[in-house]
């Protein structure tokens, strides 16, 4: 479209708004009038109503109509004009967020409702699981005292397979939806329709956090399995609470640990008071100390002129591991190789190097394929409609030493000997975690209170698992090289996240099938083109069942200068 178009069009719109702009001014003075009259009709004690609102409001309502239909048309030219711009934008540049509910709606949700079972005066400690920003004193907590019971529920909802659903089902149904790299429990809010069906539920609630959220289109929700039925039929455990007095700041804020004294149950909601946030928890105590750490400890006699025991409760052994004699810029001592002292110069600010170190990766690698080579995959998990892992099959001799690696990670005799972590892990760190009782290689993705989320280096998957189900590393089994395989189908690109229809049919197309690819681009990921038993492509057999759009591969040369 020509640059005179555009003009015109602007010149036409500003004409329209000039046109309106006393109609609007008129209706919202009308507005405001009317407002402060039934204000002081309320706070009067002669009450009178006057009959002309309904005869005004109705003139106005018949205008604005009339003038709906022309401002609808003035903005349908505009969307035309830039149709192709804010698809654009939408699709790549316009974040995904999570709106919450404004709170001039008020929404109705049916659930089963936490039991409030507390005496007046009685002393509580919460955890602190959201704080809306439109409501004074009111937020939501759990009863810390039944964190296990909470956990022993919540952990096998993030294991499970789920049924993907492409809209909220009717309320009172309890559904599961991915926020956060987690599943939560939620329900819809009951509609005006509910009896037939008609209308689907707009907004949802979280049972175990207490927010209400606005549903978009791009959230992942889910049906939990026949197994989890037991998980969602039980109460929310997120509580509706109110501090007394009302104040405008709470003085803690979310996932903060509060003691409260109970004032009164008033229906759904727990009055409290005096809430205070818990003191802070130090990472090394008593209870994170081995026994040889506590009688190093105890061993601390209450006055002592050695500064590193005092401050650090142990003396570090940098003096007998560093070589006195080391020269920084030989990178040696007189003494050559038969010295056995660690080679390395001392903290000029005097921190100790006397550290422990953990395993953040598997140095052995699978040999990556030419481009233009056919391979045969296995796939283990579908990341999304044109991402998926797998494993290679063919090689005898890596598939029969991950079989024996298998035998050996859990074996009973193995698995006794298997140290739990103290601490926390780091991210990024390799760790021995459990899926579905057998032990697996995996590494850290993110850090929670007591529960980590790990990916299985294998096979591709990620979950949350709880402390008592991680090990330390065993450097033992670092010798095989990671069997999960991180490929993109080179021919196809989602139509839109969490494409339900789409990731269902390229499920069932690939997972756990052995397929024959071909290797376009072998650069991570790498860029394969899949074929099923019968050679039909199957990245084209998406795109002609318009569920995914067509793409061409860029192959980048190893010494070529990358675009832009």
């Amino acid at each position: 479209m020509d640059f005179d178009t555009y003009e015109e069009l602007w010149d036409v719109s500003q004409e329209f708004l000039e046109k309106h702009v006393v109609f609007v001014n008129t209706l919202t003075s009308l507005m405001l009038d009317k407002a402060k009259q039934l204000r002081a009709q309320v706070l009067s004690a002669d009450t009178k109503k006057e009959a002309t609102f309904v005869k005004d409001f109705t003139s106005a309502h018949d205008e604005l109509q009339k003038m709906g239909k022309s401002l609808q048309c003035v903005v349908n030219d505009w969307k035309k004009l830039f149709a192709h711009k804010v698809t654009g934008l939408e699709d790549s540049s316009t974040p995904k967020s999570v709106k919450p509910m404004p709170c001039s709606l008020e929404l109705t949700f049916d659930y089963i409702k936490p039991t409030l079972d507390y005496n007046e005066n009685q002393k509580i400690k919460l955890m602190v699981t959201y704080v809306p920003s439109t409501q004074q004193g009111i937020f939501y907590a759990y009863d810390y005292s039944r964190r296990a019971e909470i956990a022993s529920r919540l952990v096998p909802i993030q294991r499970v397979a789920k049924v993907p659903l492409a809209k909220i089902p009717p309320s009172g149904t309890v559904f599961l939806v991915h926020l956060d790299n987690i599943w939560h429990r939620a329900v819809g809010n009951v509609t005006n329709s509910d009896t037939t069906g008609a209308t689907s539920p707009s907004a949802m609630y979280l049972l175990d956090l207490g927010e209400t959220l606005t549903y978009e289109s791009h959230f992942p929700i889910a049906k939990a399995p026949r197994e989890l039925d037991p998980e969602m039929t039980i109460p929310g455990y997120a509580i509706k609470c109110a501090m007394t007095p009302k104040t405008d700041r709470l003085p803690f804020n979310q996932y903060d640990e509060i003691f409260c004294e109970v004032v009164a149950v008033e229906g759904d909601t727990l009055l409290v008071a005096s809430c205070s946030a818990e003191p802070p928890k130090y990472a090394i105590t008593r209870d994170t100390l081995t026994e040889q750490e506590l009688q190093q400890l105890d061993e601390l006699p209450q006055s002592t002129t050695n500064a590193m025991k005092a401050v650090l409760g142990y003396v570090p052994k940098d003096d007998a591991q560093l070589c006195k004699f080391y020269d920084p810029v030989t990178k040696r001592c007189f003494k050559g190789a038969n010295c056995r002292m660690r080679h390395e110069m001392k903290d000029p600010d005097g921190w100790t190097l006397d550290k422990d170190t953990v395993s953040a990766f598997i140095p052995a690698r699978l040999e990556d394929p030419q481009p233009d080579t056919f391979v045969t995959l296995l796939p283990t998990f579908i990341v999304d409609v044109n991402l998926f892992y797998a494993h290679i099959i063919g090689n005898e001799t890596n598939d029969r030493k991950y079989e024996e690696l298998m035998a050996k990670m859990n074996d009973p005799v193995m698995v006794a000997q298997y140290k739990p972590l103290k601490l926390m892990p780091a991210l990024g760190e390799l760790v021995l975690a459990k899926y579905e009782e057998v032990w697996y290689r995996a590494t850290v993705c993110e850090q929670f209170e007591s529960t980590v989320s790990v990916f299985y280096v294998d096979y591709g998957n990620t979950a949350m698992v709880g402390m008592e189900e991680v090990r330390r590393w065993e450097d033992c089994f670092k010798y095989l090289p990671y069997q999960a395989i991180c490929c993109r189908i080179a021919n196809i690109q989602r139509i839109k996240p969490f494409h339900v229809e789409a990731l269902e049919q390229i499920t069932e197309s690939l997972l756990d099938k052995r397929l024959k690819a071909q290797v376009i681009d072998n650069k991570y990921p790498w860029d394969v083109q899949i074929f099923d038993d019968e050679g039909f492509n199957i990245g084209d057999l998406m795109i002609v069942s318009n569920l995914a759009l067509p793409r061409t591969p860029a192959r980048v040369k190893n010494h070529e200068a990358i675009p832009g």
